[in-house]
């Protein structure tokens, strides 16, 4: 992706920033304090414009109509901390509206719904749903452990959901507390796999909690096929 991050608040753009490279560590996201300095660094190339919108001089709501004027393909997701602007902001055909703080589940979120789509490069990982298959860089791909695949495959089901460690005890071993250890077997194994087949960044843990990057891989199929193949409630 192409993106720039605009915000009068310098530390709030360079947060930005940090958080779209790690999303997408391939793309270009650039940062400008001010609409003067991004009207000068938008080009026809830049996909997202990523808007605070109180700043000084011109303000986001008046930053995204020039924009839109210049660059009709760009997606504009505004980023505040005055929620009380999201009715005005509908006068602009934004792609989406952020509240401060905001966190990389909530950019990547917005990334799913963006006016003008992006055309997603292609992910080493391919699941396919039905029968539950995993493939790295071409290659049918298998977990040490048959229970570490159900793992694996409940996190691609929860489309990017952080999971407790509650939520897994119930799904992979009917919610008894004594698993508490071989759970975190399973996640041990299933991070040593994908770390040795170059692709460990597919997993996430926040908060002691665990995710798929969904952003990180491609999939085909159904995910609601998914429970029926492991018999999960």
């Amino acid at each position: 992706m192409v993106t720039i991050s605009i915000d009068d608040q310098k530390g709030a753009a360079e947060l930005m920033q940090v958080m779209l490279t790690h999303i997408d560590p391939d793309g270009t996201h650039i940062i400008a304090n001010n609409m003067t300095e991004a009207l000068g660094l938008i080009t026809d190339e830049t996909q997202i414009a990523f808007l605070d919108i109180e700043m000084p001089g011109i303000d986001g709501i008046e930053g995204a109509e020039l924009l839109q004027k210049r660059f009709p393909m760009l997606n504009i997701i505004f980023v505040t901390g005055h929620p009380e602007y999201a009715f005005r902001s509908y006068d602009v055909a934004a792609s989406a509206f952020l509240a401060k703080p905001v966190y990389e589940r909530d950019i990547e979120k917005a990334l799913t719904r963006l006016r003008v789509p992006i055309e997603k490069k292609k992910s080493p990982v391919l699941v396919r749903c039905s029968p539950f298959t995993v493939y790295v860089n071409g290659e049918t791909f298998t977990f040490k452990r048959n229970k570490t695949n159900e793992l694996f495959a409940y996190l691609v089901y929860k489309n990017g959901a952080y999971c407790t460690t509650g939520e897994l005890l119930g799904i992979l071993y009917d919610g008894d507390p004594d698993k508490g250890g071989a759970l975190r077997q399973l996640t041990m194994d299933m991070r040593d796999c994908l770390t040795e087949a170059g692709v460990s960044s597919v997993i996430v843990k926040k908060y002691g909690k665990l995710g798929i990057e969904m952003m990180r891989i491609d999939y085909e199929g159904s995910l609601e096929s998914i429970p029926d193949e492991f018999g999960w409630l």
